[in-house]
């Protein structure tokens, strides 16, 4: 964390000062779930400059009103972080409070996937993921729900596609910020996962390459959001009937397996 002193006039026409200290976080890991929700509403233009100090900083918001647009721009900059999406592997929003109207979970907590994804399985991640792409494509609630449905279980709940379609339409009724929040959350576990398995998990340069601007195609990349699908389909092929046997394992056996896989395929090649 990074202590800040604001000084300020309490009152504005006395030639008076006063400060007072607060703290802005510098990194994702140092962001706290309220935190998260505020800058959910900064990416949406649903907050202002002084809201947004205030919940960052813990200072009231009637101190940084005081403030000139120069000295509130330059402590912004101190949480310039928050505009890129650097990897991060932990839930920040670890628990969701269920409305009342949630089946079979009346005044039940939500709760998230531990670090670095441990305990989900690759069937929970194929669909959490597929919903998270739908949801960047189409912007549908809808979508939004289904991922975090997918995500957020109770406890020592085991995942079954049955929880998304039991819940998706309750998890709707809490606040779409908080919602948005995870999805941003989801973003920085996608940049963790990419350094944690960079073979399967390539950056779109990586795949397409960086033209020159005079040379690069205007038209819009397409994403296919049954990829996971496919992936999965080429595990299992026409074992059918150990299908649960692969959903069901944990995402990181997984992507360990899928990472040894392609050494092994390119050093045949070699």
């Amino acid at each position: 964390m990074k202590s800040i002193t604001v000084k300020y006039r309490p009152i504005t026409f006395l030639p008076l000062y006063r400060t007072v200290t607060g703290a802005f976080p510098e990194n994702w890991g140092e962001i706290s779930a309220k935190q998260l929700i505020a800058i959910a509403r900064l990416y949406k233009n649903h907050t202002t400059d002084v809201e947004f100090l205030s919940a960052m900083s813990g200072i009231g918001k009637h101190i940084f009103n005081r403030c000139d647009d120069y000295e509130r721009f330059k402590l912004m900059e101190y949480l310039e972080f928050v505009g890129d999406h650097k990897a991060y592997h932990e839930f920040i929003i670890s628990e969701l409070h269920a409305p009342h109207s949630m089946p079979q979970a009346p005044c039940s907590t939500l709760h998230a996937p531990s670090p670095k994804l441990k305990g989900i399985t690759f069937g929970q991640f194929i669909f959490a993921d597929t919903y998270f792409s739908n949801y960047q494509d189409s912007q549908k609630e809808e979508d939004l729900n289904k991922f975090i449905a997918a995500l957020y279980l109770l406890k020592d709940e085991k995942f079954d596609e049955q929880c998304i379609q039991k819940r998706h339409a309750a998890v709707g009724k809490i606040d779409r910020t908080t919602r948005e929040a995870i999805a941003i959350n989801w973003q920085l576990i996608h940049e963790w996962l990419s350094l944690a398995y960079p073979l399967i998990f390539q950056k779109r340069e990586e795949l397409t390459g960086n033209p020159e601007p005079e040379t690069r195609n205007p038209e819009p990349v397409t994403r296919d959001s049954s990829v996971w699908i496919k992936i999965f389909q080429n595990f299992v092929g026409d074992d059918i009937l150990h299908n649960d046997d692969w959903a069901n394992q944990p995402i990181n056996t997984i992507f360990t397996y899928m990472t040894r896989k392609y050494k092994e395929n390119a050093r045949r090649k070699n």
